[in-house]
């Protein structure tokens, strides 16, 4: 009787551990290796694009897996893989090809499914532009500019370079149609950058940005203007 007592305490014990042990899963899911979260992406409409998700895992029962699906994909776009699993830490990498795809801005969401959570959802954009995303603010642009101490409008033109994600901006800033300021654009992550250069007036100008299909927010620094003093800016460049 005592041998079967000792058993049941025994095994009570076990289940006990095996409950404690059996934590659900914590885990974090990026699309940025330097910052936590799933962000917009951008594909070009005719082309391939990789999304890279970071599954890490943070605490809890170290076997549980977790599967990711991507839902809500356009029709007009390809992803292969569009469900993976694994158990974390590990990347899943999900490509996109499009032909010729209609540009423009589409919801999309990857979903995190493990067996002992409830399923979190990430919900970002797609933005479907050309394999070119300087071509997209080729022309005339209407621009505002918000600087230390003041406020205007203006307008400005971008013009090709011939090389693909450069643009020239001509009456950058407003500062005149001898200043020229040449911007790359990162197409992976909707992001833009001005190194460091000389305008046709004799000022330095460097930055960086955003862009989406119609419009470019630029933060940048001129160490002299028309007007000579140095300032920095947030310009609006809108087609």
């Amino acid at each position: 009787m005592r041998k079967i007592g000792w058993f049941l305490l025994l095994s009570a014990i076990i289940v006990s551990c095996d409950k404690i042990v059996k934590q659900p899963v914590n885990y974090a899911v990026t699309t940025d290796a330097a910052q936590t979260g799933v962000y917009n992406i951008y594909i070009p409409d005719s082309g391939t694009y990789t999304l890279s998700a970071y599954v890490q895992f943070l605490s809890g029962y170290p076997s549980d897996s977790i599967k990711l699906i991507l839902s809500g994909v356009p029709a007009g776009v390809k992803v292969s893989p569009d469900t993976i699993s694994g158990i974390p830490t590990y990347t899943a990498n999900f490509s996109f090809t499009t032909n010729h795809m209609t540009q423009g801005v589409y919801p999309v969401t990857l979903t995190a499914y493990t067996p002992t959570r409830t399923p979190q959802a990430y919900n970002f954009s797609m933005y479907v532009i050309p394999a070119d995303a300087a071509s997209l603010f080729w022309g005339a642009l209407s621009d505002s500019n918000a600087c230390t101490n003041r406020n205007y409008k203006f307008s400005a033109t971008g013009q090709q370079t011939g090389i693909t994600n450069q643009l020239v901006i001509n009456n950058f800033g407003g500062y005149g149609s001898e200043v020229n300021v040449t911007v790359y654009f990162n197409e992976q992550n909707g992001t833009l950058s001005i190194p460091r250069q000389i305008c046709g007036n004799g000022s330095t100008v460097y930055g960086s940005g955003t862009f989406t299909n119609t419009k470019m927010i630029i933060n940048y620094t001129a160490t002299s203007t028309p007007t000579n003093p140095a300032e920095s800016c947030t310009s609006v460049y809108s087609k």
